[in-house]
């Protein structure tokens, strides 16, 4: 045999050892650590998490310093504009509202 030929035999063993080998030592250190930090596998799925929900924020309808009153109505007045744009000109409503009391 050639000495490229040996050199070829010795890697190949050289590379079974270590893929045989590698295995356990992932293994072992998975292992490991799982003790040494005390988690668990539980612990890192999505599953057994808390999800933590805040509260909604809240909307205020009224201000308070212009609350309309418990009569008022809601005066609204709409009409037509024309809103240039770069396909053309278009015409679209428009609305403004106001509280009236």
């Amino acid at each position: 045999m050639t000495r490229a030929g040996i050199s070829a035999i010795l890697m190949g063993l050289f590379a079974g050892l270590i893929v045989w080998a590698l295995p356990g030592m992932a293994q072992a250190q998975s292992a490991s650590t799982a003790v040494h930090h005390g988690l668990t596998a539980e612990e890192f799925s999505a599953q057994s998490r808390e999800v933590i929900r805040r509260t909604p924020r809240r909307v205020r309808i009224y201000r308070g310093s212009n609350y309309p009153g418990p009569n008022s109505k809601r005066v609204c007045n709409a009409h037509y504009e024309q809103e240039y744009r770069p396909s053309g000109t278009v015409i679209v409503p428009r609305m403004n509202c106001y509280w009236s009391g």
